[in-house]
């Protein structure tokens, strides 16, 4: 059963242009801890698809230098403002043979897809709220290409424990 990551970006700092905003130095810790914690889950994933602006892709460098395997990377312009049924449409079109995916975006949009792809029996009652930064939901779905509402159960959320 495939296995997929929603995460939102690791904290931002200040940048003139929002897209440009890089990662505050906790970001980058927050970025590490959680590639360590999602290589201890997952072990690696075969599709990253990220985000094209600046702290996503640092929140993916941080990724890799914890730990986490990407053995490819998707960097989307379209993540940047996309709504919920944006994201549903990417990951239906990734390839069937994809064991493990990992969606690196932005809020409110991540927390969204994760409700509205959420199995009934997932633990998501705390995600409505919205994911901190740095947060991650796990979980299986049944394959890519007819990936609907419900289709994805989550079996755990991490949120990165940094000082």
């Amino acid at each position: 059963m495939p296995t997929l990551i929603l995460m939102r970006h690791a904290k931002a700092g200040h940048a003139p242009v929002d897209f440009d905003r890089p990662l505050a130095p906790r970001g980058r810790q927050q970025a590490a801890w959680q590639g360590s914690a999602l290589a201890r889950a997952v072990g690696g994933v075969d599709l990253a698809i990220v985000s094209s602006s600046a702290r996503t892709r640092q929140t993916l460098t941080g990724l890799n230098s914890g730990g986490l395997r990407v053995a490819e990377t998707w960097f989307e312009d379209s993540l940047y403002a996309t709504s919920w049924e944006g994201i549903l449409g990417l990951l239906q079109r990734v390839p069937e043979d994809a064991g493990s995916v990992i969606v690196v975006a932005h809020e409110p949009t991540i927390s969204m897809a994760a409700v509205m792809l959420a199995s009934k029996d997932s633990p998501v009652g705390d995600l409505h709220a919205g994911f901190s930064t740095g947060t991650a939901a796990i979980g299986d779905v049944d394959g890519w290409g007819y990936l609907d509402r419900g289709g994805y159960v989550v079996r755990d959320v991490l949120v990165p424990h940094v000082e």
